[in-house]
């Protein structure tokens, strides 16, 4: 024969289950929100315009900040502020700006250029975002680059940015052809 403590601990832990099972559903409240984070992919395909230091180069959107005497100019840097257009045409609306920094880390090759970078979208969509990006220009016709993270709609951002030199690059204008591919924690807020 059961004790009454044995009687009680067992409708404890049954009780709570037989009421879940006799709830009709219409009285569970659907979620309101994602229980865990939605994750929501864009592909964007941009023109990156970059328009070297040089003093004949009035129009440039980079600066060197030190230039080293190492081999292969290893330690130089350089900050950048380089416009993205949805045309190889740089006089095209500017749709976001590359603002950060590049820097000669080869120390035994040439244009081995880490670059580190802000996205700041100003058009469209994604006006007043950010991704966070870095990677290699390695002075090679393609390449990658890292999307480490985000703000406003690209929150906790993580993809990757493929570039390739444009063939409508010249030395004033060098153009990459970006395809960006890029998952973000849709706001919650907004998906409610």
């Amino acid at each position: 024969m059961a004790s009454p403590f044995g009687v009680l601990v067992c409708l404890l832990i049954v009780l709570p289950q037989i009421l879940a099972i006799s709830s009709p559903i219409d009285k569970i409240a659907p979620l309101k929100t994602c229980q865990f984070p939605c994750m929501t992919e864009v592909n964007l395909h941009l023109f990156l315009h970059q328009f070297v230091d040089g003093p004949n180069n009035p129009n440039r959107n980079e600066e060197t900040l030190l230039q080293a005497s190492f081999p292969f100019g290893f330690g130089t840097t350089i900050v950048h502020d380089w416009t993205l257009t949805e045309t190889t045409n740089s006089r095209d609306t500017v749709v976001a700006r590359v603002q950060g920094v590049h820097v000669q880390a080869g120390l035994t090759k040439p244009n081995r250029w880490y670059t580190t970078h802000n996205i700041e979208f100003q058009q469209g969509r994604f006006a007043g975002s950010t991704l966070q990006v870095m990677g290699i220009t390695a002075g090679l016709e393609s390449g990658q680059w890292s999307i480490v993270g985000g703000t406003g709609q690209f929150i906790m951002a993580q993809g990757i940015i493929s570039f390739t030199n444009h063939p409508a690059s010249t030395f004033e204008d060098g153009i990459k052809e970006l395809n960006i591919r890029v998952r973000f924690t849709r706001d919650i807020t907004q998906a409610a």
